[in-house]
């Protein structure tokens, strides 16, 4: 049962296993009878698929197939399953085009839409702290965010 302060909860998700944890921790700080809105951003295509098809548009080719319809019903499914059994879930599916970038179109649709809370997991990419060229998603939401943002540490597989 939720006993939060927070009734309306962001849950941040991927196909990552931090998943899990990070459905867990938003009901954990659901007021009883909030609502928990699933969010996921569509994603680009891999750098692969863009870079051939640049290379393949540039030398008289036709770019690869549109697969922009196949990867939403890959996300649509993933919201789905990550819904089902979740008392107050909702499922919420961006496409970062409208915004700078894909935390940028979770911290909008917060901002209208009442959120209260965020709650998502930092996967401390490797890369990104070393290099720090590429701003990770979790840090742009705790910056950016119009509400608190409750962030699952690296590596986090539970929140018991």
């Amino acid at each position: 049962m939720s006993s939060g302060p927070f009734t309306h909860v962001v849950a941040c998700v991927d196909d990552s296993p931090a998943t899990e944890s990070v459905i867990r921790l938003a009901q954990s700080v659901m007021a009883a009878g909030g609502r928990i809105s699933v969010v996921h951003v569509l994603g680009g295509p891999p750098f692969s698929e863009s870079f051939l098809a640049a290379i393949g548009t540039a030398f008289g080719g036709t770019p690869l197939g549109d697969n922009s319809g196949a990867q939403r019903e890959i996300a649509q499914g993933l919201l789905e399953t990550v819904c089902d059994g979740v008392d107050g879930a909702h499922p919420v599916l961006l496409d970062p085009h409208d915004a700078d970038s894909a935390p940028d179109a979770v911290v909008r649709w917060a901002e209208d839409n009442d959120v209260d809370c965020v709650v998502a997991a930092s996967h401390g990419d490797p890369l990104t702290r070393v290099v720090k060229l590429v701003g990770s998603f979790s840090g742009y939401l705790a910056r950016h965010a119009p509400c608190p943002v409750i962030l699952l540490p690296p590596g986090t597989t539970s929140t018991d």
